[in-house]
């Protein structure tokens, strides 16, 4: 007699799910397993290029770090603890976070980086030069001994058109805060190796580049967050009134409105400027924003020169541009070209 093979035993409905439940764990540890080691491959290999550029930079002394971390999800690689020593430049960042890497491999170009500086710590030293070759209070004797804080940037080119948009932001407690965008068209910029390179004559191909590139637009927009009242304090002992930041400001409120009063503004410019400044002394912690949008896109050297005239126009023997200019800018205005705006 032929034997008929007895069929196999149903499992319990508990143990299959508790063998359900030993598969998806051990497949959860071999993912996460892979996905550490990956990461780990990441951050070495991140750790092999930033190392190489240093080296090629001779900046392998001046820039130190204390580890590396990768985000595989998030695409991503953090420099912990970092150091500079760069003469002016000199201090200590808590992390900075480079994303958004895009390098075209057949060009050399960088298409796109984020950097976000996390925790920065540079002093401001009474010696350095650069803060005594301007005449707007030096940032020591109002109180702000060092730029502390968190500051990003956005990079985006597309190499063939020439477009460069840029992006800064910045988060200095109790002094400021801030963002800066610039979009450029026509500007060729040269790949990545070259402009890492000590070379003076790249530089200046650099700039000069720049100078032949076009503006589409800029914009900058600021909130105060104390750094106004700390400059009203400073300029209050050195006028010698000696007055806390509100009070000067009031005062300076005054006096503004009596000028404008003697000297009405002549256009309608000049009259929202004056608006503007009198929002501004009322009180602290608004925001003031420019933009600056040309109707069509304008080369560097045609807005250089254009400052110029307008910065010289009321001194000396430029003085009968004054009207002019005067008339050049409430144009823009009106035309919306360029617009000055105070959130308080």
């Amino acid at each position: 007699m032929e034997q008929q093979a007895s069929p196999m035993p149903d499992l319990p409905q508990k143990r299959r799910g508790k063998t359900a439940l030993i598969a998806g764990g051990i497949g959860a540890i071999a993912l996460i397993a892979g996905y550490f080691i990956l990461q780990g491959q990441i951050a070495e290999n991140a750790e092999n290029e930033i190392a190489r550029f240093l080296r090629s930079t001779d900046l392998d002394r001046d820039i130190r770090y204390r580890y590396i971390e990768a985000s595989l999800f998030g695409q991503s690689v953090t420099l912990r603890n970092v150091r500079l020593n760069l003469g002016d430049a000199s201090g200590t960042i808590e992390a900075v976070t480079i994303s958004n890497y895009d390098l075209d491999e057949r060009s050399g170009h960088l298409n796109s980086i984020d950097i976000h500086l996390e925790g920065t710590d540079f002093p401001i030293q009474a010696s350095r030069s650069m803060w005594l070759k301007i005449q707007t209070p030096m940032p020591y004797l109002i109180g702000v001994d060092a730029v502390r804080g968190n500051i990003g940037i956005e990079y985006q080119y597309d190499n063939v058109d020439g477009n460069l948009d840029t992006r800064i932001n910045f988060d200095l407690p109790d002094l400021v805060d801030g963002d800066f965008e610039v979009s450029l068209g026509g500007i060729h910029l040269p790949p990545v190796d070259k402009i890492s390179s000590p070379d003076f004559a790249t530089l200046g191909r650099m700039f000069e580049a720049s100078g032949k590139a076009d503006l589409h637009s800029v914009s900058l927009k600021l909130t105060d967050q104390g750094v106004e009242d700390a400059i009203a304090e400073y300029v209050s002992v050195e006028n010698g009134a000696a007055l806390d930041g509100p009070a000067y400001r009031e005062k300076m409120q005054q006096i503004l409105e009596t000028r404008l009063e003697k000297s009405p503004p002549r256009s309608p410019f000049e009259r929202h400027l004056a608006d503007v400044a009198q929002d501004a002394l009322k009180s602290s912690g608004g925001t003031v924003s420019i933009a600056y949008e040309p109707q069509f896109p304008t080369p560097f050297e045609d807005i250089g020169s254009g400052a110029l005239n307008l910065m010289l126009g009321g001194f000396g023997t430029f003085g009968q541009q004054a009207f002019q200019n005067r008339e050049t800018l409430n144009d823009l205005f009106e035309s919306e070209v360029l617009q000055i705006t105070f959130d308080s």
